[in-house]
C-alpha cells in the first residue's frame, strides 16, 4: 500500500501525484456529504428533545445575553441581577455556548427546540468543515480525510452537535488551534518568524476554546507552551506575536473573569466547579455539607445551596465556603481509593459512548430504530478509532517536522483532555471534545506504519526531511509521561 501522505509531499508535480491528491480529495468531499446526509437523519431523533442538565444553564445565558443586546440598542441600562443569575449563575459554566446561542434569541426570543438545534446543528457543521479543510490545507489529505471519517461519519458524535453542551465545539476550535499552531511552527523552524496576525488569530482559538468548555484549559496552555519552540529558532523576533496571543486570550478572557469575581466576591478565572467536582468524585458525598446535604435536589445544587446559606452567615465567599466542604469531603482519601476512582472514571468516559441516548430521544420515544440504528454503528466505529488513537499517543516519529509537531502537539491535546477523569467525574458525552483529536492520533499511527511499510519495500531509509532533535525528545518525555501515569494508577489502585 503506498503512502499517501508522502506522495503528495513529494511528487506533487508528476501524474502518479495529481491522482493520488484527486482521489483523496473525492474521498474527503464524499466522507462530508455523507456526514451531512447522517446530520439529517439524526436530527429526528433530537430535534424535539426538551433542554436538560447542563443545556438549561447555556439556554439561559443565550437569553440573558440577548436581552442585554437589546438593552443596550435601546439606550437601556443591562438587568445586571439577570446577568448574575442566568449567565453567571453558579459560576460553573464559561459562556461561550451561551453567546453562540444570543443571536439566535436577538432574533427570535421564543425559538423552540427545533430551531435551537437546528441552529446549534449549523454552528457544529461550519466548524467542522473548517476544521477539515484547515487539516487539508496544512497537515495533508491524508489527515483530512481522517477527521472527515472519524468522528464525521460517527452517528452519536453527529446528534451530539445538535446539543448545547460546549464539549463538541471545544474539541472543534481546540483542532483548529492545533492545525494553525503547526502551520506556525513549522515556518518558524525554518527561521521565519511568526506574524502578528497568526499570533492574534491562536490567542483568540485558544480562549474560544476555554469559553466552550473550561475543563481545555490544560490543552490551551499545553499548547501554548509548545508555541515557545518559535523563540527557539527564530529568537526574540518571535515573541511580539507570542505576546499578542497571549493579550488576545487574557483581554477576552477578563470580562468573565471580572463578572465572575465580582458576583462571588473572590477572584475567579474560570469557573468555579473545581472544588465540587473533586468532593463528588473522590470524596465521601455524605459529608459533603459536613453531613448530608439536602437530598430534595442534585448532588451539585444542594451543596451549592448549603455554601450559599453559609457564605450569608459568615460574610465568606460561597468559593471559599465550597472549597472548606471539598476539603472536608475528602478528607479520609486515600491514594488506593483515588486511583480505583480515576479507572472507574476512566471506564465510565469511553465504555459507553451512547449512553446519552437516555436523554437524546424524541419525548416519550426511548427505543426507537433511529436509536437503535446510533447505538450500534457507534460502537462499531468507535472501538477501533479508541485503539489507533492510543497507538498514536505511543509513536515517536522522525519522518518529517511537520510530523513530529503534529505528534507532539496531539499528544498535549489529548493528554490535557484526558486529565478529566483525575480530577472530575467523568460521563459518556465528554469523550466528543477529544474525538478530533483522537481521529489525527489514529491517522499519525496509520501513517507512520503504512509509511515504513512502504519505504522498506522501497528499500529506502531515512526520515523525508530533516527532523527537529528537540521535537523527538519532546515525544518521548510524553510518551514516557503518559506510560508513568497509567502504571502509577494501576499499581496504586
Amino acid at each position: 500500500m503506498p503512502d499517501l501522505a508522502v506522495a503528495e509531499a513529494a511528487v506533487p508535480e508528476s501524474r502518479a501525484g495529481r491522482r493520488v491528491r484527486h482521489r483523496l480529495d473525492l474521498l474527503i468531499g464524499a466522507a462530508l456529504v455523507a456526514g451531512v446526509v447522517l446530520r439529517v437523519l439524526v436530527f429526528h431523533q433530537i430535534r424535539q428533545t426538551p433542554f436538560s442538565g447542563d443545556e438549561v444553564a447555556y439556554v439561559d445565558g443565550g437569553k440573558a445575553l440577548s436581552n442585554l443586546l437589546r438593552d443596550l440598542a435601546g439606550l437601556h441600562g443591562p438587568d445586571t441581577a439577570e446577568l448574575r443569575r442566568d449567565l453567571v449563575g453558579s459560576g460553573w459554566f464559561m459562556p461561550g455556548m451561551s453567546l453562540l446561542l444570543a443571536p439566535l434569541y436577538l432574533v427570535a426570543p421564543h425559538a423552540s427546540e427545533s430551531v435551537v438545534r437546528g441552529w446549534l446543528g449549523l454552528i457544529s457543521s461550519a466548524v467542522f468543515v473548517l476544521a477539515v479543510l484547515d487539516a487539508r490545507r496544512v497537515l495533508g489529505r491524508w489527515w483530512a480525510l481522517g477527521l472527515a471519517a472519524v468522528p464525521g461519519l460517527v452517528p452519536m458524535w453527529l446528534l451530539f452537535s445538535y446539543t448545547a453542551y460546549g464539549d463538541l465545539l471545544a474539541g472543534l476550535v481546540a483542532t483548529l488551534l492545533i492545525t494553525r499552531m503547526v502551520a506556525v511552527l513549522r515556518r518558524a523552524s525554518d527561521g521565519t518568524v511568526p506574524r502578528l496576525r497568526q499570533g492574534a488569530l491562536i490567542g483568540f482559538l485558544a480562549i474560544a476554546t476555554v469559553y466552550l468548555r473550561s475543563s481545555s484549559t490544560p490543552l490551551v496552555l499545553g499548547i501554548g507552551l509548545v508555541g515557545l519552540m518559535a523563540v527557539l529558532w527564530c529568537g526574540r523576533r518571535a515573541l511580539v506575536p507570542l505576546l499578542l496571543a497571549a493579550g488576545v486570550f487574557l483581554g477576552l478572557l477578563m470580562p468573565w473573569s471580572i463578572t465572575a469575581s465580582a458576583t462571588f466576591h473572590t477572584r475567579v478565572l474560570t469557573t468555579t466547579s473545581v472544588p465540587m467536582a473533586l468532593a463528588n468524585t473522590f470524596g465521601d458525598r455524605t459529608e459533603v455539607c459536613y453531613g448530608m446535604c439536602d437530598p430534595g435536589s442534585t448532588i451539585w445544587f444542594s451543596p451549592v445551596r448549603y455554601a450559599r446559606e453559609v457564605a450569608r452567615a459568615t460574610g465568606a465567599s460561597e468559593v471559599t465556603v465550597l472549597g472548606q466542604m471539598s476539603a472536608y469531603a475528602r478528607r479520609d482519601m486515600t491514594a488506593h481509593a483515588y486511583a480505583r476512582d480515576v479507572i472507574a472514571n476512566w471506564h465510565n468516559y469511553r465504555d459507553d459512548p451512547t449512553a446519552f441516548l437516555f436523554k437524546l430521544h424524541p419525548p416519550g420515544e426511548k427505543d426507537t430504530a433511529t436509536a437503535r440504528w446510533i447505538q450500534r454503528w457507534t460502537e462499531r466505529i468507535f472501538d477501533p478509532a479508541v485503539r489507533f488513537a492510543a497507538l498514536g499517543l505511543l509513536v515517536v516519529t522522525r519522518r518529517s517536522r511537520r510530523a513530529q509537531l503534529l505528534s507532539v502537539l496531539v499528544k498535549i491535546g489529548m493528554f490535557g483532555l484526558l486529565l478529566q477523569p483525575f480530577v472530575h467525574l467523568a460521563g459518556s458525552r465528554y469523550w466528543t471534545t477529544a474525538a478530533p483529536l483522537a481521529a489525527l492520533s489514529g491517522m499519525l499511527a496509520l501513517w507512520v506504519l503504512v509509511g515504513w511499510l512502504d519505504r522498506w519495500a522501497r528499500g529506502e531509509r531515512g526520515p523525508i526531511e530533516a527532523p527537529s532533535r528537540w521535537l523527538t525528545l519532546a515525544q518521548v518525555a510524553l510518551v514516557g509521561i503518559g506510560v508513568a501515569a497509567v502504571a502509577t494508577i494501576q499499581l496504586l489502585a
